[in-house]
């Protein structure tokens, strides 16, 4: 099975991290806005579980929809990191994927965006992420916790408190803090 071997920490200063991956001779760098749709059956198994299925839409800056790909994600394994089974497939039509889970009785339980920027350092995928009302993060992931922490090192950020909750976790929490709709998080109401 695929595994996700991943380390998300909170980003202060976005520009400062930019120029550390770069220093680190980082390959890509573009940026997508990505919507994000978990679903869950009604009885909220998978959420109980752990697991999560989500339907992700990667819009370029006109908004034009550049790929969709829908996702399994397992329950979390014992790790500093997350580590968890994930399996991903590009989808033609995110419509049609939307309708096919809601035929299978899923529901939509959450919708997310965040704005992406994504290279490769290393065996690593690394990304900056930049979510609705909670700011910057990045995350490393790539083939093993080792590589992982390798390039934490090489980006300064090994003794940063790694987050151990899910974007949606996150937003969630913060949104029902706030008295705000704790089923959307978006960068403008749609």
């Amino acid at each position: 099975m695929p595994e996700e071997i991943e380390a998300k920490v909170k980003i202060a200063d976005a520009e400062a991290f930019r120029c550390r991956v770069a220093a680190c001779g980082a390959a890509g760098g573009g940026t997508v806005l990505e919507v994000n749709r978990l679903f869950d059956s009604a009885d909220g198994r998978l959420r109980k579980s752990g697991a999560a299925v989500r339907v992700r839409e990667e819009r370029a800056a006109g908004g034009e929809v550049r790929r969709t790909i829908l996702t399994y994600k397992g329950p979390r394994q014992p790790s500093r990191f997350k580590r968890r089974t994930e399996i991903e497939t590009a989808v033609a039509d995110g419509a049609a994927t939307v309708a096919f889970l809601e035929a299978l009785g899923y529901a939509e339980t959450f919708r997310f965006e965040k704005r992406r920027t994504a290279w490769r350092v290393g065996d690593c995928e690394v990304v900056l992420d930049e979510l609705p009302h909670l700011g910057w993060f990045a995350e490393v992931e790539g083939p093993s916790e080792a590589a992982v922490q390798k390039v934490l090192a090489g980006l300064g950020l090994a003794d940063e408190p790694v987050i151990a909750q899910t974007y949606m976790r996150l937003l969630a929490d913060d949104l029902d803090a706030r008295g705000l709709d704790a089923s959307r998080a978006l960068f403008s109401p749609r």
